[in-house]
């Protein structure tokens, strides 16, 4: 009977301080309630951060996404005078944290300036040519990502009735009568049917598909819908450059492969 009320007495010392001591191994003893104070732009980093899902994310790619965020928050409106006190509550939001108190103050500049900095999830197996958003992106590269068809989201297939065909376009609509123009890397740029036409992002949108590298034929089924790629296929893909930081590369090598005249500087 001593036996049993020891061991329970033991389970339950164990489960009491299981997060003291899990804390105190990820952390050691000064991250037992340990408190940062981040700046006002840092914060907002860090919110832009905690709103994606960055977990498949080496710890080199979160220090890019820390580096584009900070970019795109640096160029709207200046923040507030406010810091904000943060703690670390789990792996992910460890992480995140971490990413911004690396690349704190960082940002990204062309030619010296902010300038948009468009990035996407898995490119078509090479990244678009910034000129076709307009000359404002003539920074933008149109790079080869060919490993970006291992990834397992590359590929994605549907296949939809008619009937939901001409639902998702708002109108009745033969497949087989619309005309479609594209760019250099197959990306859709124009659709055009009888007395109607979209724009390759805006018909992508209405079909929910996840990029506009899209492919439609008739089969018995329905009609097949094969689209390679996620996202719009200009700038940095993500998969590309997680792909370079396990191979090696740093921040500075992978926004000069997608922006040209892009380099890392220290926020004055």
């Amino acid at each position: 009977m001593r036996r049993f009320v020891k061991n329970v007495t033991a389970v339950g010392f164990l489960l009491l301080f299981l997060p003291y001591t899990i804390t105190l191994l990820l952390n050691g003893k000064q991250g037992i309630h340990r408190e940062e104070t981040l700046s006002d732009l840092e914060y907002e980093v860090l919110a832009c951060m905690m709103a994606e899902d960055y977990s498949w994310m080496e710890d080199g790619t979160l220090d890019l996404m820390a580096m584009l965020h900070r970019t795109a928050c640096v160029r709207g409106e200046p923040a507030g005078g406010e810091s904000h006190p943060v703690r670390i509550y789990d792996e992910k939001y460890r992480r995140m944290y971490e990413a911004v108190l690396r690349t704190q103050g960082q940002a990204i500049a062309i030619a010296g300036e902010y300038r948009d900095l468009p990035y996407h999830e898995v490119s078509a197996g090479v990244t678009r040519d910034g000129r076709l958003l307009g000359e404002e992106y003539v920074y933008v590269r149109a790079a080869d990502c060919s490993h970006d068809r291992e990834s397992d989201r590359y590929l994605w297939c549907c296949t939809l009735t008619e009937e939901e065909f001409a639902e998702a376009l708002g109108e009745n609509c033969d497949p087989d009568e619309l005309e479609y123009d594209r760019d250099a890397w197959e990306y859709v740029t124009r659709v055009e049917g009888p007395g109607t036409e979209w724009t390759g992002e805006a018909f992508r949108s209405l079909l929910h598909l996840p990029s506009s590298c899209f492919f439609m034929e008739r089969t018995e089924d329905g009609i097949k819908v094969t689209v390679k790629g996620i996202g719009h296929g200009f700038g940095i893909s993500l998969y590309a450059a997680d792909r370079m930081i396990r191979d090696g590369a740093d921040v500075s090598e992978i926004i000069q492969k997608f922006y040209e005249g892009a380099e890392c500087i220290t926020i004055p």
